[in-house]
């Protein structure tokens, strides 16, 4: 048993040192630069809050939850006895929130770490996702795939957000709730982090200019049902904060927009690393929106040419 746990957790890891190697990065670059970036921002995030041990708890839930696909567990039960199954839940969960605990013991929060791993044990059952017959009904099924399939694996994360922001209400946070909204608009646009087949695009008898407005129209109406409401909520009870509300929306749409073109402008291979450099930038300084969304529309409708 030892062995096949061995040889598992060796395989993710020559698994994401090659993806990484594919992206034309050094690999020695990311192992010491994540690290670094991780205790950049939880010193960023914990000296411009007084409820940053909540949100950094909620973040280290959240990547707790990306190990919980229930196509993933199913097949890791096909693939290990009963007993390795459970261990290398155990172990996933032990390394992903490490880090986290670590820094809480550094920053004094000794409860909130014992919180967080009890919460990793509580969630080893968890499942995200459909693994069955079952399929969860969702507002967007009628129109692309994106937001139905995302909806679907990301319910879970999108529950914390408003817990979250329900949080925010109760404690009168208004900057808790404040960033709830931009947290929902980076899920919505991880929708869009994987590529259709080349025959779900070709199929459309539109100009390639016509096919990215349906997508990005598409895209924009769906992120309405669930931000609309969430914005809402946040002006409702903080009538002091309606501009930063009006703002955050519409640089989230503004970026779920980049998310889209970005897409296609590679299409059909996936997002590079510089394109993803360009979005996260875009993410942090919206202004540069104005920019990067008509560059890469442009670009993504001379790529759409040669399919559509």
């Amino acid at each position: 048993m030892a062995s096949s746990l061995s040889y598992f957790f060796r395989l993710q890891l020559n698994r994401m040192h090659r993806t990484i190697r594919d992206w034309g990065i050094y690999p020695w670059l990311v192992y010491i630069g994540i690290p670094l970036l991780f205790v950049g921002g939880s010193v960023a995030l914990f000296s411009r809050t007084a409820y940053a041990n909540w949100l950094y708890v909620g973040i280290a839930v959240v990547a707790l939850l990306q190990t919980c696909s229930a196509t993933r567990l199913r097949f890791l039960k096909q693939v290990f006895d009963r007993t390795a199954y459970w261990r290398i839940r155990l172990i996933e969960h032990a390394l992903m929130i490490l880090p986290f605990v670590l820094f809480l013991l550094f920053k004094g929060e000794g409860w909130f770490g014992v919180g967080l791993v009890a919460l990793a044990l509580l969630m080893l059952p968890v499942r995200i996702g459909m693994a069955g017959t079952f399929m969860l009904p969702t507002p967007f099924s009628t129109r692309p795939f994106e937001f139905a399939i995302g909806f679907r694996n990301s319910v879970g994360v999108l529950l914390i957000a408003m817990i979250l922001l329900i949080i925010g209400i109760c404690v009168g946070n208004g900057y808790l709730s404040l960033a709830t909204l931009p947290f929902v608009v980076f899920v919505c646009a991880n929708f869009y982090g994987w590529n259709e087949p080349p025959l779900y695009v070709w199929i459309y008898r539109l100009t390639p200019r016509s096919f990215l407005v349906m997508k990005v129209g598409t895209a924009l109406r769906q992120l309405t049902v669930v931000l609309l409401p969430m914005a809402l909520a946040v002006g409702l009870f903080f009538p002091d904060q309606w501009l930063l509300v009006l703002g955050i929306s519409v640089a989230g749409y503004g970026y779920l927009a980049l998310a889209v073109v970005t897409k296609y402008a590679a299409f059909p291979a996936g997002v590079s690393i510089t394109q993803g450099f360009v979005m996260v930038v875009s993410f942090v300084m919206p202004s540069l929106l104005l920019v990067s969304l008509p560059y890469f529309f442009r670009r993504a409708k001379d790529n759409m040419s040669l399919i559509l």
